[in-house]
């Protein structure tokens, strides 16, 4: 495993002169994965070290979004309540829902749509196109929202990154 590592590390530092560029590659890669590919090999990047740095920069903005969406978004832990409780009595700021919120649910066309995909190609349909059709906050966020925070569904969003790295880094060296 160390040998992998060293590997991986000296690709890195032979071919990775632009730290800036690698920088920004990974960025990419962590929100919008189709342009990275493009991306690393505007900046001059070789086959390896595109699926390298794509693939890591994938990977870290799952892990990202991923530990965000569990804290963050869909929160109903105690820090989140006390943050909000201290902040509504710092500012006086009440959020009363309107009448007619309460009524009614509505449903918008994202909704609709992503409850459709859902329906239709389910959690591994969500894995497959995170990458490449949605976004990685997207997806991975649909991901945990759908599985319930299972921790393999997290390795298959991994696992996604790095094959599609592949194929769109195998499809970038013929165009």
């Amino acid at each position: 495993m160390n040998y992998l590592f060293a590997q991986m590390n000296d690709i890195l530092l032979m071919e990775g002169g632009n730290l800036s560029a690698n920088f920004w590659v990974a960025l990419i890669s962590s929100v919008k994965f189709i342009f990275a590919v493009p991306a690393s090999y505007i900046f001059g990047n070789s086959f390896i070290h595109t699926i390298l740095i794509t693939s890591l920069g994938g990977i870290s903005g799952i892990v990202f979004f991923h530990y965000l969406s569990r804290y963050v978004i869909f929160s109903d832990r105690i820090g989140f309540r006390m943050y909000f409780s201290v902040f509504r009595n710092i500012s006086g700021f009440k959020a009363t829902p309107s009448p007619a919120s309460l009524t009614r649910r509505h449903f918008s066309r994202r909704n609709r749509l992503i409850v459709w995909f859902f329906r239709r190609y389910g959690l591994a349909g969500i894995i497959i196109l995170t990458p490449v059709l949605l976004s990685i906050p997207l997806g991975t966020i649909l991901t945990y929202r759908y599985s319930s925070g299972r921790a393999g569904s997290l390795v298959m969003l991994c696992v996604s990154v790095v094959v599609w790295s592949i194929v769109l880094s195998a499809t970038g060296l013929f165009f």
